[in-house]
């Protein structure tokens, strides 16, 4: 499962690069374009026109981008999985109104790309599942290196549920995905733990081992 959503990711940011060079490079041509043309407009109406057009080509450029960053997003190769995290939880706040909040203790997280990868596509599904299932008003993600640790712990104020039944076989097909996460963090040498009751929100701990400088 592990080598297929590295290869999956390995295609979405071959998509996601693609489409920021041909597709995002052209729009913003054309309202370079556009914003010449403004100026000499024949006429109010004309202008009225070219100014709407703008406006759409802009609104497209921003929907554009932001599918490129549901596609891979490109801070987790350019600034690291801290940036890409804080960022995931902004957007999560604007997409669906609850309120993320990112916390990081600063200190050096050295992992390879891989393993970076799949924890913040393991991050992005507990995010999601909040979303659809805890019926919660906060999230939040926190991320610490303890020892030769990184520590990602995704929690909410939501409904909870009983984790005593994850290990339970119908959790494979009805887990919200928590036994996939399990068992990609698993493949990497990681581990997670997970507690939660009914009413009492719930807290996902991922924890693997950052790579030795």
């Amino acid at each position: 499962a592990s080598q297929l959503s590295l290869a999956e990711e390995r295609e979405r940011r071959r998509i996601a690069t693609e489409v920021h060079d041909r597709v995002i490079q052209s729009l913003a041509i054309c309202r370079m374009n556009l914003a010449s043309l403004l100026g000499s407009a024949p006429s109010a109406r004309f202008t009225k026109y070219l100014g709407e057009t703008n406006t759409l080509i802009k609104q497209i450029i921003n929907e554009t981008r932001s599918l490129i960053f549901e596609l891979s997003s490109p801070l987790l190769y350019e600034l690291g999985l801290e940036a890409a995290m804080e960022q995931l939880t902004e957007q999560m706040q604007e997409k669906y109104g609850i309120v993320f909040t990112f916390e990081d203790d600063r200190q050096p997280k050295p992992l390879d790309d891989d393993i970076r990868v799949l924890l913040f596509h393991m991050v992005r599904e507990l995010l999601i599942n909040i979303t659809k299932h805890a019926q919660a008003c906060h999230a939040r993600v926190r991320m610490k290196r303890q020892d030769g640790d990184l520590r990602i712990t995704v929690e909410d104020d939501g409904v909870g549920f009983d984790a005593s039944q994850v290990n339970a076989d119908k959790w494979r097909t009805k887990g919200f995905g928590l036994f996939s996460i399990r068992e990609r963090l698993h493949y990497i040498g990681g581990h997670m733990e997970i507690e939660s009751k009914r009413g009492n929100g719930t807290q996902v701990i991922l924890t693997t081992s950052l790579k030795q400088e």
